[in-house]
C-alpha cells in the first residue's frame, strides 16, 4: 500500500513539478496545459517572498501539488491579511484518491496556523471533483462563494471606435501618487479588493518583466487620470501551451488563415506551441468605467494582426465593466471563488454586501 506524504517543496523538485504540469491539463475549447519558468514559483516569490508550495509524495513520488500566495486585502472597509491557493494540481493515477483532500487540507491549515486571516480558492464552474471541498465536511472548514469570475478572451479583430473625450499615453514617475490615489477610490467600489500601495506598486514595476511603467496606459481627462491598465505579456514566467483544438476552433483558424490576406487577423493558434495572449491587469478608473472602456478599445486596436492572439481580462460576472464590453469579440471561461475564513462570521456580512470582489493579479499567478 503506498504511503502519502505531504511536505513543503524545494527547488529540487522543479524538473518533477513541471512534468506533473504537463500531465495536468486544462481541457476546452483548447486543451492546453501551464508551464511556469523558471521555476515553478519564480513569478509567486517576486510578489510575496514567502510563497510557498506543498507536494504529495507516493512512496516518494511527488503526484500532487498546491501552493499559496500572501496578500492584503481590504474586506468591507477593514484590512486583512489573506492567503490566495493556486497550482493545485494531482496526476491522473492519483485523482481518486486522498490526494487532493490532502493537499487542500494542508494548504488550509498552513494559513490557519500562520497570522493570515483567510484563504481565498478559485475552481472552475460545475467541477464538481473541486466543488466537494466547499462544503465544510470531512474536517475542512466552512466556506463561502464569493460569486463567479469570468475570464473573458479578447479576440482583437476588429477595430473599435474610442470615446474622443480621453486622451490616451503612458505615465510617468510623477504619475505615481495619482495611480495609487485612483486604485484606493476603485478599490472602494469592491467589498472585496487588494491593497495597492505605493511600496507594493513599486516592487511590481521594479521587479516583475513586462510590467514596467511603459507597460501600462493612462486615460485623461483635461490632463487628471481617469483610468489606468497595464497590459502584461507574463510569457517570462508562465505559458499556456496548446495541445489540441476543438473542431470549431480549427475551422475558426482556418477562416481567420483566409481572412489574412484581407484584413488584420490575431496570430494563429499552433499546436505544441504556446498560446499568444496579453493579460489586462492593474487596472481602475475614478468613477469613470468609459475612460477604463477606451482603454481596453485602444488595446484591442493596437493588436489587430499583432503577434498576439487573445488579449485576457478577468474579473467577476457581476463586474459593471461587462455592461460596457458587450460589442467586444471573445470567449468566456466562469469559475467560482470561495473564501475559507478564520472568523465565519465575515460570511454573513459579505452575503448582505451585493459589490463585487476585485482580485485580478491574483488570478494571473
Amino acid at each position: 500500500m503506498c504511503s502519502l506524504r505531504i511536505r513543503p517543496a524545494t527547488g529540487e523538485d522543479n524538473a518533477i513539478i513541471t512534468d506533473l504540469s504537463r500531465s495536468c491539463l486544462q481541457e476546452g475549447m483548447i486543451t492546453m496545459f501551464i508551464n511556469r519558468t523558471p521555476q515553478y514559483n519564480s513569478l509567486h516569490r517576486l510578489l510575496d517572498p514567502e510563497a510557498w508550495h506543498f507536494v504529495a509524495c507516493s512512496d516518494e513520488k511527488i503526484d500532487g501539488l498546491v501552493g499559496v500566495i500572501r496578500c492584503r486585502l481590504t474586506i468591507l472597509g477593514r484590512e486583512y491579511k489573506s492567503g490566495y491557493m493556486l497550482d493545485l494540481r494531482v496526476a491522473e493515477e492519483s485523482r481518486r484518491s486522498m490526494m487532493a483532500y490532502r493537499l487542500i487540507e494542508s494548504a488550509i491549515n498552513h494559513i490557519r496556523e500562520s497570522d493570515a486571516d483567510m484563504i481565498i480558492a478559485n475552481f472552475l464552474k460545475d467541477n464538481r471533483s473541486s466543488l466537494v471541498f466547499t462544503t465544510g465536511k470531512g474536517g475542512i472548514p466552512e466556506s463561502h462563494c464569493l460569486g463567479m469570475n469570468r475570464i473573458f478572451n479578447i479576440l482583437p479583430l476588429w477595430k473599435m471606435r474610442l470615446n474622443s473625450r480621453f486622451v490616451i499615453s503612458k505615465p510617468t514617475e510623477n504619475d505615481i501618487p495619482e495611480l495609487i490615489s485612483l486604485y484606493a477610490g476603485y478599490a472602494s467600489g469592491f467589498k472585496i479588493a487588494p491593497v495597492i500601495t505605493e511600496e507594493s506598486f513599486r516592487n511590481i514595476i521594479g521587479n516583475i518583466d513586462g510590467l514596467s511603467l511603459d507597460n501600462f496606459l493612462v486615460a485623461r481627462e483635461e490632463g487628471m487620470i481617469r483610468a489606468v491598465t497595464a497590459v502584461w505579456d507574463e510569457h517570462t514566467y508562465k505559458s499556456y501551451q496548446v495541445l489540441k483544438l476543438t473542431p470549431g476552433i480549427k475551422m475558426a483558424i482556418r477562416l481567420l488563415r483566409f481572412l489574412s490576406p484581407f484584413m488584420k487577423t490575431p496570430h494563429p493558434i499552433n499546436m505544441n506551441e504556446p498560446l499568444r495572449l496579453l493579460s489586462l491587469v492593474l487596472y481602475g478608473h475614478d468613477r469613470c468605467p468609459e475612460a477604463l472602456d477606451t482603454l481596453f478599445r485602444h488595446v484591442n486596436n493596437e493588436n489587430r494582426g499583432s503577434g498576439y492572439t487573445l488579449i485576457m481580462f478577468y474579473a467577476q460576472d457581476s463586474d459593471p465593466m461587462f455592461r460596457l464590453m458587450r460589442k467586444y469579440t471573445g470567449v468566456s471561461v466562469r469559475s467560482e471563488m470561495f473564501m475559507f475564513a478564520k472568523d465565519t462570521g465575515l460570511y454573513q456580512q459579505l452575503e448582505t454586501d451585493h459589490r463585487p470582489v476585485l482580485l485580478d493579479l491574483s488570478m494571473l499567478v
